[in-house]
C-alpha cells in the first residue's frame, strides 16, 4: 500500500518536471525519454492493464495542462493589481523561479546537493 502511494504521488509530481525543460531540442527529448522512463516503471511496478495505462496517461496530461492554466490565470490576476514598472519585476522575478526549478531538477537528476555543484559549464 505505501509503495502504491509513493508511486501515486510520484506521478501526480512527474508532469511538473516538463516546466524544467532545456531550451535545446535535444535536452528537451532526452528529458520526454527520462520522463517515459519512468512512467513506464511507475506502470510496471503499479501492474498496470494497457487500458489503465491509457486513463492514467490522459489524467495526468489533463492535471497537467489545468495546473499550468490555472498558474496562468493566477500570475494574470496578480499581474493586474500591479503597476506597469511592479508588473516588469514580477515577471522577471517568475522567470527567475522557473530558472531555479529548472536547477533543482538538474541537481536532483544528477545527485548534487548543492548550487554551488550545479554551475552551467
Amino acid at each position: 500500500m505505501r509503495t502504491k502511494t509513493i508511486a501515486l504521488v510520484f506521478s501526480a509530481l512527474l508532469p511538473l518536471s516538463v516546466f524544467a525543460a532545456p531550451d535545446t531540442s535535444n535536452k528537451q527529448v532526452q528529458q520526454e525519454q527520462r520522463m517515459q522512463e519512468r512512467q513506464s516503471a511507475l506502470f510496471e511496478s503499479l501492474e498496470l492493464n494497457v487500458k489503465q495505462r491509457e486513463a492514467f496517461k490522459k489524467e495526468m496530461q489533463r492535471h497537467h495542462e489545468k495546473q499550468r492554466a490555472d498558474r496562468k490565470a493566477h500570475h494574470d490576476k496578480l499581474r493586474e493589481l500591479l503597476t506597469p514598472k511592479q508588473q516588469a519585476h514580477f515577471d522577471k522575478k517568475i522567470e527567475m523561479m522557473q530558472k531555479n526549478m529548472h536547477k533543482k531538477q538538474k541537481m536532483h537528476r544528477q545527485g548534487k546537493s548543492s548550487r554551488a555543484d550545479c554551475k552551467d559549464k
